[in-house]
């Protein structure tokens, strides 16, 4: 059994090891249900969402950037489309051509 602290305003911590084993995140909403050992919290299970790589990527980068750009996600998104949409259109050098 994992032990958790409820600190002055009533808030609750999870332990680091739980909140990485069920992926909560700051503001997630967790059920409370009661039962005849006590109050059990459960993580709300998210909707599974793909993201792209350009999403899971952005902002990696954000501390070591020395100047700002005004470039959005969505702009990052569009960029990265295009790229790749660009690069399949041209002849791939290191295309196997075994493979079809």
């Amino acid at each position: 059994m994992t032990k958790g602290k409820v600190f002055p305003k009533v808030q609750v911590v999870i332990p680091a090891e739980l909140r990485k084993k069920y992926n909560i995140q700051i503001g997630d909403p967790v059920d409370l249900v009661l039962s005849a050992e006590g109050i059990l919290m459960k993580p709300v299970l998210k909707p599974h969402t793909r993201e792209s790589m350009a999403e899971k990527l952005f902002g990696i980068f954000s501390m070591h950037k020395k100047i700002q750009d005004d470039l959005s996600k969505k702009d990052i998104l569009q960029a990265t489309k295009e790229g790749f949409n660009s690069t399949r259109s041209q002849k791939n050098p290191y295309r196997n051509p075994f493979l079809h």
